[in-house]
């Protein structure tokens, strides 16, 4: 078994050539096999098992922890495993194989302090290249897990950086191989990782995790290849999981801080606990300038962290999923919301009240850099490719472009500030994401109506309803190839998706 430690990213490419480019059929972006399979998938999909086949009601899992390896003060060693594995999560069925990290569902959770000297060992017993990305992570560009660096099956790749001294948050990883990455997720291929500083404001009170993701099963209790409308809107799995539980019983001794990932390949997440608020206390960064004011429902699009605290009397909650429009073509909104959880809550002294001071973030100042990424979708392209299951490369693009790896789009220089103009020019919400660490979003603008943000947080990935502008800013802290998507997996791998040179 072969270890691939070496960096740079001209030997990154020869091994895109070697393990990916040659796996893809003509257009450069499906391998031989994924096409097949997409081929048995009417655009309706395959007849799906149904809703309450899977164990719903027990006690929500805590989750499994990564290991670590070292006994060294301010280092963290791991070892992730991605390998096919078959889980019983059905009676009536036979077991589902599943792709997962060190055989769980979801992957371990990784607990890190800032400021660590981390390796992470990643082990591929797949049958097909994937990679990590260590999603929001300010990482060097050469251990992003990006498209340019597949590891081949049965090949390990060492993961090395150094976390800053004042970072903390919710992060996560996941797979980012440029064909693939869409199958190897809905298989489960994902896990969270938390950040915690020292000196971080509520690092004493207790917390909760809730990872939320969604699995689609077919009649025999397998996992289906994505049908023509999950390429067109982004799959969306018919039983939402917290932590790998459906309908878990949740319940909150006193006040809690509640992580919330959303690792859904496409499904939106518009939560609310009828009968009591929520106080928004961070975001995909860690811990917001203030706390917001009670809300009813807060909305997480696919890639985004929240972390909560729930106001209300002690009480027992349904925790429910409510309709959001994102503009699907293929498929309706549900017209009632769903309930995902029912949560039992203590209720106890609120350690934070509405505008109160969290975390001090110092504002970016306006940029000199000027970087603009224009999403748009080609309607007939998407329409005329129906039969063969899948949307030609170059239906969705960003600047007018399908995705090249070996292409730079936009450039910028180490430390600089650039004010992004981010512009959804489609008919559907999209996520973006930007790989390299996190941005502030300075100005929203849809519909002719601009809005500020009240207080400052970080964010990584941020949702832009159809006509809608997103000015943000952002420091890119490291030289090279960084790259910036749309989070619905399934649009990424058809190409909506750019590279940015840091140099």
């Amino acid at each position: 078994m072969a270890v691939n430690s070496k960096d740079g990213v001209f030997m990154h490419r020869r091994r895109f050539l070697q393990y990916s480019v040659s796996s893809c059929f003509a257009s450069g972006l499906f391998s031989t096999t994924a096409l097949a399979e997409q081929k048995t998938a009417v655009s309706n999909g395959p007849q799906l098992l149904p809703a309450g086949e899977l164990p719903q009601g027990n006690a929500l899992p805590d989750l499994p922890v990564l290991k670590n390896e070292s006994d060294r003060l301010g280092e963290f060693q791991g070892t992730l495993i991605a390998q096919e594995h078959e889980i019983q999560l059905t009676s009536g069925t036979a077991p589902t194989r599943c792709q997962l990290y060190n055989g769980q569902l979801p992957g371990p959770l990784i607990e890190l302090e800032a400021g660590m000297k981390v390796t992470l060992t990643f082990i591929n017993r797949l049958k097909e290249a994937s990679t990590i990305h260590w999603h929001g992570l300010p990482v060097p560009s050469s251990q992003d897990g990006g498209p340019e660096d597949p590891i081949a099956p049965g090949e390990t790749r060492v993961y090395r950086f150094t976390l800053p001294d004042d970072i903390s948050g919710s992060y996560w990883y996941h797979p980012h191989p440029l064909s693939g990455a869409s199958a190897q997720i809905s298989k489960g291929l994902s896990g969270p990782i938390i950040i915690r500083h020292p000196q971080e404001n509520l690092r004493k009170l207790p917390e909760q995790y809730w990872v939320i993701s969604d699995l689609r099963l077919d009649t025999q209790g397998q996992i289906p290849a994505n049908c023509y409308a999950d390429w067109v809107d982004g799959r969306e799995g018919e039983n939402v999981l917290i932590n790998g539980q459906r309908h878990p019983q949740i319940t909150l001794d006193g006040q809690q801080r509640i992580r919330v990932w959303n690792m859904c390949s496409a499904r939106y997440l518009q939560l609310s606990l009828p009968g009591a608020q929520w106080l928004v206390v961070g975001t995909d960064g860690g811990l917001s300038e203030k706390a917001s004011a009670p809300q009813h429902a807060v909305l997480l699009a696919p890639g985004e962290r929240l972390e909560l605290l729930v106001i209300g009397e002690s009480k027992t909650y349904s925790l429910n999923l409510l309709p959001y429009d994102r503009h699907r073509m293929m498929s309706k909104v549900p017209a009632v919301a769903s309930i995902l959880a029912t949560v039992s809550f203590r209720s106890g002294p609120p350690p934070v009240t509405t505008g109160m001071a969290l975390r001090a973030i110092p504002a970016l100042p306006e940029g000199t850099g000027q970087l603009r990424a224009l999403m748009s979708e080609k309607m007939a392209d998407i329409m005329k490719n129906k039969a063969s299951g899948i949307p030609p490369k170059g239906a969705f693009l960003i600047n007018g472009r399908s995705f090249d790896v070996n292409r730079m789009d936009l450039h910028t220089v180490v430390n600089q500030v650039d004010n992004w103009q981010i512009i959804n020019a489609t008919t559907m919400d999209h996520p973006f994401h930007i790989h390299g660490g996190q941005f502030q979003v300075v100005q929203r603008s849809l519909r002719g109506v601009k809005t500020v943000p009240e207080y400052l947080s970080w964010k990584d990935t941020i949702n832009l309803q159809p006509g809608e502008i997103v000015i943000i800013r952002m420091r890119q802290t490291s030289s090279g190839m960084r790259m910036y998507h749309c989070h619905i997996i399934e649009h990424e791998e058809l190409g909506m998706m750019g590279n940015l040179m840091v140099s």
